[in-house]
């Protein structure tokens, strides 16, 4: 297994929990294209497996990571393209749908450019796209009484009532890099923005299954049975707030600035949808929703959704940072694909072994309908316009780049019994080990 993520790395620039927080009535889901916002229901979302598109969501398929630059240069970029109130200045208008501005995928290169070539660009700019970092535009943000009701948007949540689910309860995230040892394994600050971690403690640039493993079996996990899958996704910062990282690789290097903010609460629920019984999830089944890189690669594999919490917000799904009204927490919502081709646990691209069902969430007759993971976090949102997540640098912060990844480290005794709940109609929580 470890040979794929080798093999990925080549091709590389450079993740729910019990229902502390709980996700939205799973039976508002809509029709997964459906709405003001649907504009990214794309075919490419179930893993085409084309090389040239097999950028996971830290863009996996790249060569040279960027222009790495001074650190007095990276330090600058957050803070000298904010606004009034701490967003780019863009204007009010939203960006394009394709390519973020830019003209071309920068640090990029195609997934057949291979071996002592990307080796050769890494070596010469190892965290590209450092000079164009900015934070989010005014249009990057709506309010989220101007978002109409619409129930879903993008692909996945759409689940079957008349099936159950389980949930893991794994706490809130202490643990975070800008590592991603998926995309980018043994790499340091692979992803160029931070992540928060739930589940396996031990995560790192060199994390692999075996010592993910181990430390699942020595108990290094927040999840309360003690479940060791890592779970992990860019942090939410406050753009006013004292950044942690100042001048540090992840951090305003990257264009990462802010204070983190911590979630209120991390919900981490498995779904059954469609009309077949579900396929217990195998162990160490690795898969990523969301594109860190969509604005580099034309806004595909986007799979974005945010909310509000409060009432009459139920049905208000927009890939806009939404802000919320007075109380109301700011909620961001992570499908995964939940259709696994059967044979395998992992792919080059992460995308290639496992889709997203269809609208009614049924799976192709050839794949396995396997429990959807849907994760949801809340937040306590600053006002205004003056937060964003974590993103690569030449991506300033768009919304539209929120991504999770998720290693299934349950063990195959709990997996079974969770397909078990959702094929009974039970609603589980933290399954023994």
């Amino acid at each position: 297994m470890r040979i794929l993520a080798i093999v990925a790395a080549l091709l590389v620039t450079g993740g729910v929990v019990t229902v502390a927080g709980s996700a939205f009535a799973d039976s508002d889901s809509g029709s997964g294209d459906s709405g003001l916002l649907s504009a990214f229901s794309s075919d490419e979302d179930s893993g085409s497996g084309d090389s040239e598109q097999s950028s996971d969501d830290e863009g996996r398929s790249s060569d040279a990571d960027e222009d790495q630059g001074s650190d007095e240069q990276g330090e600058q970029n957050g803070d000298e393209n904010a606004g009034e109130d701490g967003q780019g200045d863009g204007g009010d208008e939203r960006r394009g749908d394709e390519n973020n501005g830019m003209t071309e995928d920068v640090g990029e290169v195609n997934a057949d450019n291979e071996g002592a070539a990307v080796e050769a660009a890494e070596a010469e700019d190892p965290f590209p796209g450092r000079a164009d970092a900015a934070n989010a535009d005014r249009g990057d943000y709506v309010d989220i009484s101007d978002v109409e009701a619409n129930g879903n948007i993008g692909e996945g949540g759409v689940f079957n009532d008349a099936q159950g689910t389980y949930t893991v309860d794994c706490g809130v995230s202490d643990h975070n890099n800008s590592d991603n040892y998926m995309a980018a394994p043994g790499k340091e600050n692979g992803a160029q923005h931070v992540h928060d971690y739930v589940g396996n403690q031990t995560t790192d640039a060199n994390s692999d299954d075996d010592p993910l493993q181990e430390a699942a079996d020595a108990g290094q996990t927040s999840c309360v049975n003690g479940d060791g899958s890592a779970f992990f996704w860019p942090v939410l910062r406050d753009i006013n707030g004292a950044s942690p990282d100042e001048g540090e690789n992840g951090g305003s290097l990257d264009g990462n600035v802010g204070s983190i903010i911590k979630p209120a609460s991390a919900d981490l629920t498995f779904h059954g949808h469609g009309d077949r019984e579900i396929t217990a999830m195998p162990s160490h089944l690795m898969m990523i929703m969301g594109n860190a890189k969509q604005g580099a690669q034309d806004g595909k594999n986007v799979n974005a959704k945010y909310t509000c919490s409060g009432q009459g917000n139920e049905n208000r799904i927009t890939e806009q940072y939404p802000i919320c009204g007075p109380g109301e927490q700011l909620t961001r919502i992570l499908d995964y694909p939940s259709c696994w081709d059967g044979e395998n646990l992992e792919s080059k691209d992460f995308r290639s072994h496992i889709f997203f069902p269809d609208d009614q969430g049924n799976c192709e007759s050839d794949q396995e309908p396997i429990p959807a993971l849907r994760i949801t976090l809340k937040y306590d949102q600053p006002e205004g316009r003056t937060f964003q997540i974590d993103s690569f640098p030449n991506e300033q912060h768009d919304p539209r780049t929120d991504h999770s990844d998720f290693h299934n480290i349950a063990s195959q005794a709990s997996n079974d019994a969770g397909a078990e709940c959702i094929n009974e109609n039970q609603d589980c929580a933290n399954l023994q080990q």
